[in-house]
């Protein structure tokens, strides 16, 4: 039982970082835009704050901020001065201009950087406690402290908020919130921002999650979209859920790996394949996802 309570503390944790990954990539797909240079975001961002920590001294939290600034900023004259020229284009030019800012980001990233491993060391100060014979890891709680926050103010910012009511008209319907009034570019704009600021907190709390980083963390973006699909393309809500599903999921089939090979030689790194074997089954049931809606076809 401690076992699976600790393997379960450390899920939430990972989950949680997940759903701001999934969050980030949704809140893009809703103003009609499949994001793939997600990545490269999360690893700037994570990368500048490690540095100006480490290498300047700087206090993590102003790191922090100075990271989110630069992505928001980077986020917004993106949108301006590139999509907003080729979004008539289709979806398909779109997909490859994020995916050349990936590889031109990352790459400036490891020219930079190198690829070497990198320790973040313990930005909290303590590395963690124990509950009896359960231990808590700062980060993990930490983790879940922050990504609870930022997804409870997503939340209300969107539901309730004047902005977000935008953000809404736009993502359901782009001209007819342009002929209400809408607009239409300072919401993308907006949009942008809040995936940047997201984007970039995720990688730096899952830098944080090992304590160490290097160019790969990028990856990681692509390995929330089973939490994406899982949750229902386009779904807020979703995002959230399949991100601690797909969390839950990765480190209770690491942790019990041994005992799951006795039954199933599935062999060593289960756990990157886990989320996708949810993913099939719940698809099978629900192709929509958890919180997706059907689509109606006229004929």
């Amino acid at each position: 039982m401690t076992t699976l309570l600790q393997l379960l503390i450390s899920g939430l944790a990972l989950g949680a970082i997940y759903s701001l990954v999934a969050l980030g990539f949704t809140i893009i797909f809703q103003a009609g835009i499949v994001n793939f240079a997600q990545g490269s975001f999360m690893l700037v961002g994570a990368y500048l704050t490690s540095w100006t920590t480490l290498n300047l001294g700087w206090n993590f939290f102003l790191s922090l901020l100075l990271a989110i600034a630069v992505t928001v900023i980077f986020g917004v004259l993106f949108d301006r001065f590139i999509l907003t020229h080729v979004h008539h284009t289709g979806h398909f030019t779109v997909i490859m201009i994020t995916f050349g800012l990936e590889i031109i980001l990352k790459s400036i990233v490891q020219a930079m950087a190198g690829i070497d491993l990198r320790g973040n060391g313990d930005l909290w100060g303590k590395a963690g406690f124990n509950i009896g014979e359960i231990r808590f890891n700062i980060n993990d709680l930490i983790a879940i402290g922050i990504s609870l926050v930022l997804l409870l103010v997503f939340f209300a910012v969107f539901k309730y908020s004047k902005q977000g009511i935008a953000m809404r008209a736009v993502a359901l319907d782009t001209e007819a919130a342009a002929a209400v009034g809408i607009n239409v570019p300072r919401v993308n704009a907006i949009t942008w921002a809040i995936f940047a600021a997201v984007t970039t907190i995720s990688g730096v709390l899952l830098a944080g999650f090992p304590r160490s980083l290097d160019t790969s963390l990028g990856d990681t973006a692509l390995r929330a979209l089973p939490a994406i699909v899982l949750g229902g393309l386009g779904s807020t809500s979703g995002a959230v859920v399949g991100g601690i599903v797909v969390g839950l999921a990765e480190v209770l089939v690491a942790g019990y790996g041994t005992e799951i090979n006795k039954f199933v030689p599935i062999g060593s790194g289960a756990q990157t394949v886990a989320p996708y074997v949810v993913l099939l089954i719940v698809l099978l049931v629900r192709p929509q996802g958890l919180f997706g809606k059907k689509g109606v076809e006229r004929v």
